[in-house]
């Protein structure tokens, strides 16, 4: 009879606990401090990041310190000399919220194990959401080898809902070939939402976007002193692409012969001569600044378009200020260790982690949040271990 009632009142408690889902946006373990060395991820998966993903023999990953940019490891992707099919894929995956979440943010260094240049048009790093490609390193990377830090990616709306999403990274097979000579390599590292710093985001003179403003960031504005940004205003196409070329051109085509150009816009900035019409005259404006280099200046903090005395003084009025709210003043602010049982990352254990766990119940699988204990299946042993540390807290907001 007693075991009866206790299961009965567990599942009203199930049923109850649907409705308080919720989650906050962290990356736990996006500088892959977690484990230390792991020399086959397909063996042991890094802490997190549970849901690993690999065609049998094409491709591997480990976790190592021969590069990284935060911390001590990073995550890496090879593939093999194996026969490919176009589409093969490896993913590393973890479950995220994504609510107030605006880009995603990562260091990625792209290479080959022999040393020779990665090839985009045979292999691309990507980023998933939910199996959905959100960024791929072949529409836009230049076809070279070498590190590519800060990189942005947008996070649609359809994504910022309540509920989980899985974000994976991954290394794709572009074509269908045997791979004799290369083993291409994408090496992960500081994987990061811009919701971090407390969730306060960053200051106007964080450069380098870290929470604080120090010296790192006084490196940033010194390397660009003087510098003057150019053709801004002719990169028609927002895209990660610095250079003037035929999607800008793309761009400036669809306003072509426009004679209504609002000042509000110009004709999305076509109209370069200011006239209101988009003609011959804008045309031979831009084709002077084809292929041209777009530089982007970080440090004008005066938006005056060049970096100078100024920007220096509104980056010195910011000195030493930091966005993160409870100044850890750590290497790593965001990458704490929670309760194994603080599903949604809250720095408590509480009736929204037990909804979480409602919400998978009876569910089997890799990488399933309400899976505790990491058994693939959520069950009584998941519960009682959320019993376990029911109301326990982290200092994830100061809490003792």
């Amino acid at each position: 009879m007693k075991k009866a009632t206790v299961t009965a009142a567990v599942m009203v408690m199930l049923l109850l606990a649907q409705r308080t889902q919720a989650g906050v946006s962290l990356i736990m373990n996006g500088s892959f401090e977690s484990d230390g060395i792991i020399n086959d991820i397909a063996v042991k998966a890094p802490r997190r990041w549970c849901d690993v993903n690999i065609p049998l023999d094409k491709f591997g990953g480990w976790i190592n310190t021969l590069w990284k940019t935060h911390g001590d490891y990073s995550l890496s992707l090879y593939s093999g000399f194996v026969t490919f099919t176009a589409g093969d894929m490896i993913t590393v995956s973890q479950q995220v919220y994504l609510t107030d979440v605006n880009q995603i943010i990562f260091d990625l260094r792209l290479g080959t194990i022999a040393g020779y240049l990665w090839d985009p048009g045979k292999r691309s790093a990507l980023l998933l959401i939910d199996g959905d490609i959100v960024w791929d390193s072949s529409d836009w990377m230049p076809d070279v080898s070498g590190e590519y830090r800060n990189q942005m990616v947008d996070v649609n709306e359809i994504y910022k809902d309540a509920g989980p999403h899985t974000l994976s990274l991954a290394m794709r097979a572009n074509v269908s070939e045997i791979e004799w000579f290369y083993q291409y390599l994408a090496q992960w590292d500081f994987v990061k939402f811009d919701t971090h710093c407390g969730g306060f985001g960053y200051l106007p003179e964080d450069l380098n976007y870290d929470c604080y403003v120090d010296m790192s960031d006084l490196k940033v504005l010194a390397g660009q002193w003087l510098a003057e940004e150019q053709n801004q205003e002719y990169d028609l196409f927002q895209d990660e692409e610095v250079i003037i070329n035929f999607r800008d051109f793309a761009t400036f085509a669809s306003y072509w012969q426009d004679n209504n150009c609002p000042q509000a816009n110009w004709c999305g900035g076509s109209d370069f001569n200011r006239s209101g019409t988009v003609d011959f005259a804008d045309l031979m404006i831009f084709a002077e600044h084809w292929l041209g280099q777009v530089t982007l200046l970080l440090s004008d903090l005066s938006e005056d378009e060049v970096v100078n005395f100024e920007d220096f003084a509104g980056f010195a009025n910011g000195w030493t200020d930091n966005s993160d709210w409870e100044n850890w003043q750590d290497d790593n602010c965001f990458e704490v260790e929670l309760p194994a049982a603080d599903l949604d990352n809250d720095g408590i254990v509480n009736l929204r982690d037990f909804a979480i766990l409602a919400g998978n119940w009876r569910s089997e699988g890799a990488c399933i949040r309400g899976d505790i204990e990491r058994d693939k299946v959520v069950d009584y042993k998941d519960i009682a271990r959320l019993a376990d540390e029911w109301l326990l807290k982290s200092w994830l907001y100061g809490l003792e």
